[in-house]
């Protein structure tokens, strides 16, 4: 994945340091560089989304797994009080 954009960023590079041949070509290369860049943006807010949700999900398995050692830690006959592994959490 890592050569494929690196791969990419050389090509846009070679292709921008080109130079223009007529005022056609010039707006033609406007128009793309424009829609590149909303591509880029779009997928920047979405990869920082999913980021956020991944966060979120990391966060409520580290609350369940402690949640879960809690409860393997609790001396036989003793009830488990849900709680006591949240609250260990904080200290």
């Amino acid at each position: 994945m890592k050569a494929r954009a690196q791969a990419k960023q050389k090509w846009v590079e070679q292709m921008l340091s080109l130079p223009v041949r007529d005022a056609q070509e010039a707006s033609r290369r406007r128009r793309w560089i424009t829609r590149a860049l909303k591509v880029v943006k779009g997928a920047r807010t979405a990869v920082k989304y999913r980021a956020a949700l991944l966060d979120a999900y990391a966060e409520h398995l580290s609350v369940l797994e402690m949640t879960l050692m809690g409860a393997a830690e609790e001396k036989a006959g003793k009830p488990f009080t849900p709680g006591k592994a949240e609250s260990s959490k904080a200290s």
